[in-house]
């Protein structure tokens, strides 16, 4: 379940690990001196028609521009997806807060999604009477959601004018509210800290500051710290380990009610094991993963000083950009300093192939890329992220399972990994590609789920059960040379898996008689799980895609197979699989009418690493390695 930021250190003791940022304003702003055409009531009605529409899900009833722009949860969409197919109510807490004359308007309040409660974040820009840019996230915490709604209406000082005399400008709104960022990371407790005296912070509906009675029910230390106001808590130094805060773009900033919104994004590095407080107290720290929550935070200033926060926040992979920033792969290689790559030369053996991999894994476990003969052009992503060498898992993998299963793919100079990782004792699954270009490796995409990932049904110890092992020995397995098929027809046999998903069809699948699927380290075909199992009977892979149960799955796009070892009849590849949250039920065959699973009943993506063994034409085993993300995003390699 999510959290608000500080009520998540407090109950898990997990802190956060932010890094550098950027403070530039909304590249949206229209310029200052422009007269407004649209004022507040006015962009306020827009965020109400916005609301009624979505709750609806009819986006005819809204005013869009033609070339209208839209995110939700960083992703680009198009009008109609995403939140769209399964809004259908509103909440009562609504907060407005507007900027006439950039004809931009936000709102934090709640919503219902299938009659569930969300927390719910918007940005609107109006031009010439029409929507022409919409950002929003969705927070998926009912309890959060519901703590919001409780309040019933926000604080009033939000509402409040500022008398012309003391309205301080834009630039000034800006620097106070962006000392608070700046206040947290690296936060020492000895900065300066804009705070009114009786300042207050309420984040996914949860009062973070002077909450004395968190404290008294659980006295832990970050439940004591829940319990101070806003500067005593910064002056702790508590958020020590709070290293970026990046991507601060304030969107909105309301000169007449003194409020300045900003979206940003709080990285969580997983590095920092432990922190000295002010008073001399160690706390430890017990995140050992990296992760990044997405953020909309509000400020309330009067005479320089922070006196209000109201924050929206939602977990997102590390790394996650917004989608307002650079787009296209050549975009974020040069944001990242990649440069172009050189004429490809593929010279590397299955030997050779191996022996980079190997040094790939000593390397990450060094924290150390210099140790890799890496391409000037050399790009690493993780969960779809693009990310700096050094980051993420180069920061806290800390050992390896036993299990290693390597796929090679001489040809095209491309190699694949299977492996368990450990991050200070907590345990994953990993699975890598290397491409290799002139013996130097020239992109690294990996994609990891951990024990504790949440939903995520990862077992670690998954490929070494004496159970399924057996099953998977096929993988280690040299196909005889007079029996290898072609690249095109392993990938075609492959291809008709993704096929039968979408249709709803076993029957169209090459699948060898005694198949099993095992997925995050946990075999999920042949399975007893659900309620397609009779008398306890294992449901095959082929009668689980008959089931339809699998209808919320659409489309599987897109579909790359990046890695194909002929020699061991091996085929990898990465391919995303969108869940749009509309499908509600399906008619089982001879069972009859079946609910979705309450997970399914949410847009998301989650990219899939899926592994195939085939003999004579059949898919004989599956592994795969799957992580969600943002509904409609991509694994960053498509283009």
């Amino acid at each position: 379940m999510r959290r608000g930021f500080l009520s998540f250190l407090c109950g898990s003791a997990m802190i956060l690990a932010v890094g550098a940022f950027t403070s530039a304003p909304s590249r949206a702003a229209a310029p200052q001196g422009a007269a407004p055409k649209c004022d507040r009531a006015c962009l306020e009605n827009f965020v109400n028609e916005y609301l009624a529409a979505l709750a609806a899900r009819d986006p005819s009833k809204v005013a869009f521009a033609a070339n209208v722009k839209f995110t939700e949860n960083t992703a680009r969409l198009k009008i109609g997806e995403g939140f769209w197919g399964t809004a259908n109510g509103q909440g009562t807490f609504k907060l407005y807060f507007a900027e006439p004359e950039a004809g931009q308007v936000g709102f934090i309040g709640v919503m219902k999604e299938w009659d569930n409660p969300v927390l719910f974040c918007l940005r609107l820009k109006v031009t010439g009477g029409r929507i022409a840019e919409v950002e929003d996230f969705v927070v998926r915490d009912a309890n959060a959601a519901k703590n919001l709604d409780a309040m019933g209406k926000p604080n009033p000082r939000f509402l409040e004018a500022i008398p012309p005399a003391e309205r301080a400008t834009r630039e000034e709104l800006v620097k106070t509210a962006n000392m608070y960022f700046s206040g947290l990371q690296n936060n020492d407790g000895k900065g300066v800290y804009p705070f009114a005296a009786d300042c207050n912070r309420i984040e996914n509906g949860m009062q973070t500051t002077n909450n004395p009675d968190r404290f008294k029910s659980d006295p832990s230390i970050g439940n004591e710290i829940m319990s101070l106001g806003c500067a005593a808590q910064f002056k702790t130094g508590y958020f020590r380990i709070v290293t970026r805060i990046r991507d601060r773009r304030f969107v909105i900033v309301d000169r007449e009610r003194g409020l300045a919104f900003a979206f940003t994004f709080f990285d969580h590095a997983g590095t920092v094991k432990s922190m000295t407080l002010t008073d001399g107290r160690m706390v430890p720290a017990t995140l050992r993963h990296p992760f990044t929550w997405e953020v909309g935070e509000l400020f309330k200033i009067e005479k320089g000083k922070i006196r209000l926060i109201q924050a929206a926040l939602t977990q997102e992979p590390y790394g996650i950009t917004s989608g307002w920033g650079p787009q296209t792969v050549q975009e974020r290689a040069k944001a990242l300093g990649v440069k172009a790559a050189n004429p490809v030369s593929n010279t590397c053996d299955r030997k050779c192939l191996n022996g980079l991999v190997d040094a790939y894994r000593a390397a990450l476990i060094e924290h150390n890329p210099s140790m890799l003969p890496l391409a000037p052009y050399a790009r690493y992503t993780e969960n779809a992220q693009d990310l700096k060498f050094t980051d993420g898992l180069w920061g806290t993998l800390t050992g390896w399972g036993s299990y290693k299963l390597y796929i090679d793919d001489p040809e095209e100079g491309q190699v694949g990994f299977v492996g368990v990782t450990d991050e200070a004792g907590m345990g994953g699954l990993l699975v890598t590609r290397l491409r290799i270009v002139n013996r130097k490796i020239s992109e690294i995409e990996t994609v990891i789920t951990r024990k504790e990932t949440a939903a995520g049904f990862t077992r670690p110890d998954g490929f070494t059960d004496p159970k399924v092992a057996p099953r998977l020995a096929g993988f280690f397995e040299d196909v005889p040379e007079s029996e290898r098929e072609s690249r095109k027809d392993l990938i075609a046999q492959t291809d008709l898996y993704f096929d039968g998903i979408e249709k709803s069809s076993g029957s169209i699948v090459p699948f060898a008689p005694d198949v099993i699927r095992v997925e995050n380290g946990t075999q999920t075909c042949p399975s007893t799980f659900g309620s397609l199992s009779k008398d306890g009977r294992p449901t095959s892979c082929a009668a689980g895609l008959d089931s339809h149960i699998f209808e919320y799955i659409y489309p599987i796009r897109p579909r790359r197979y990046t890695v194909v070892d002929r020699e061991r009849g091996i085929v990898m590849g990465n391919f995303m699989f969108n869940t749009s949250g509309k499908v509600k039920s399906v008619d089982v065959p001879g069972v009859g009418k079946v609910d979705e699973s309450p997970s399914a009943l949410r847009p998301f993506s989650e990219e899939v690493c899926e592994i195939f063994k085939l003999k004579n034409g059949k898919i004989d085993a599956i592994i795969a390695v799957m992580t969600g993300l943002p509904y409609g995003d991509d694994s960053g390699w498509s283009q």
